[in-house]
C-alpha cells in the first residue's frame, strides 16, 4: 500500500472522489495509488495540499502525523 493510499483510506476517500477534488484524471490517481507511477514533487505538493498533509509524508520522507 502506498502512502497516498493509506492517507486516502484514513480520510475515507475513494480514488474517484480524490481525483475530482484534485482536478486530475481518475486513471492518473489510480496509477499513483497502485505504485505504477511515481509522484513528482510538484504533483505530491498538489495532492498533499488537497489532503491537508505534507508532500514529504506522501512520498515517505517523514512519518505520519
Amino acid at each position: 500500500m502506498t502512502k497516498l493510499h493509506y492517507v486516502l483510506k484514513q480520510r475515507q476517500l475513494t480514488g474517484k472522489r480524490f481525483a475530482q477534488m484534485c482536478g486530475m484524471s481518475r486513471s492518473s490517481i489510480y496509477k499513483y495509488l497502485s505504485g505504477n507511477r511515481t509522484l513528482s514533487l510538484k504533483t505530491a505538493r498538489k495532492l498533499a495540499y488537497v489532503l491537508g498533509v505534507e508532500a514529504e509524508e506522501l512520498v515517505g520522507l517523514m512519518p505520519e502525523r
